[in-house]
C-alpha cells in the first residue's frame, strides 16, 4: 500500500528576482536583500506597481536584479526622487533602497520625506562603511571598527561616535514605522523580511513613511571571510540592538 505524502514548498527563486549573475561580493547583505525584497513584492503581487529607486555605492543597480521599474539615483538623493515618484504616482509602491553612507550624506533629505508624511519605504542596508570608496568609514561605523580611514578602529576621541541611523529617524513625526533588522542569520533574515513586509503596508494603507534599517556584512571591507563578518555582525548588534523602534 503506497502512502501518499504531502509536500509543501518552504524556500524557492522568487519569480521577481531576474536570472543574472550579480556583482555583490560573496557574502555581502546586498546579495541577500535582493532576494528578500524580489520576494515581498512577488508575494505581495504589487510587481506591476512597485518602483525602486536605489542609492549610490555597491547597490546602484540593483534594478537590474529585481524585475521591477527601477531608478539609480545621485549619492544622497534616492529618499527625495522616491517621494516625487510617490507624488506622482499615487498607486505606485515606491521604496528607497539606499546605503549608510549615502542616506547620511544628504539627511535633510529623509527628514523633509518624513515632515511632508510621505507615503514612502525607505531600506537602509547599514553594512558600517562606505563601500563605493574601498571601505572608508562611514557616519554610522561603530566604534573599535577598523576601516581604511580609520585603520587601528573608529574612536571617540578620534573620529567622533557614530550615529544610530534608526533611532536617529524615528522620533520624526511623518515616520510611523520604524526597525532595525539584520542580515547576519537565517532567522535574522526572517524577522527583517516581516519589518520590510510592514513597512510596505504602511505605505498601502497611507499611514506614513516606513524606515527599515538592515545590519549588514560587507567581507571584502572588512577583510574577513564571509561567515567571520556575520559573526562580527551579531557582535556589534549587542551594542546596536534590532526590533520595532516605532
Amino acid at each position: 500500500m503506497e502512502i501518499e505524502r504531502k509536500t509543501e514548498k518552504v524556500y524557492g527563486y522568487p519569480g521577481l528576482l531576474t536570472d543574472r549573475k550579480e556583482h555583490f561580493c560573496p557574502g555581502c547583505s546586498h546579495g541577500i536583500l535582493s532576494k528578500v525584497i524580489a520576494g515581498i513584492i512577488s508575494e505581495m503581487g504589487f510587481h506591476e506597481k512597485a518602483i525602486g529607486v536605489y542609492g549610490a555605492g555597491c547597490a546602484s543597480i540593483m534594478y537590474e536584479y529585481i524585475g521591477i521599474k527601477g531608478v539609480a539615483a545621485p549619492p544622497g538623493s534616492a529618499v527625495g526622487i522616491a517621494a516625487g515618484i510617490k507624488d506622482a504616482m499615487k498607486d505606485a509602491l515606491v521604496f528607497a533602497y539606499v546605503g549608510d553612507a549615502d542616506i547620511v550624506s544628504d539627511l535633510s533629505v529623509v527628514f523633509g520625506a518624513a515632515m511632508r508624511n510621505d507615503r514612502i519605504t525607505v531600506i537602509c542596508e547599514n553594512n558600517f562603511n562606505m563601500g563605493i570608496s574601498g571601505g572608508a568609514m562611514s557616519p554610522a561605523t561603530p566604534l573599535g571598527i577598523a576601516t581604511t580611514t580609520s585603520p587601528s578602529g573608529r574612536s571617540a576621541a578620534g573620529q567622533g561616535n557614530p550615529l544610530a541611523l534608526s533611532e536617529l529617524v524615528k522620533g520624526t513625526k511623518g515616520v510611523t514605522y520604524c526597525a532595525r533588522g539584520s542580515s547576519h542569520s537565517p532567522g535574522a533574515v526572517k524577522k527583517t523580511k516581516a519589518m520590510i513586509k510592514k513597512a510596505f503596508m504602511e505605505q498601502i494603507f497611507g499611514n506614513g513613511m516606513g524606515f527599515v534599517e538592515v545590519t549588514g556584512m560587507c567581507p571584502t571591507n572588512l577583510n574577513l571571510p564571509p561567515v567571520e563578518a556575520a559573526m562580527k555582525v551579531k557582535e556589534i548588534l549587542e551594542e546596536l540592538p534590532t526590533g520595532e523602534l516605532r
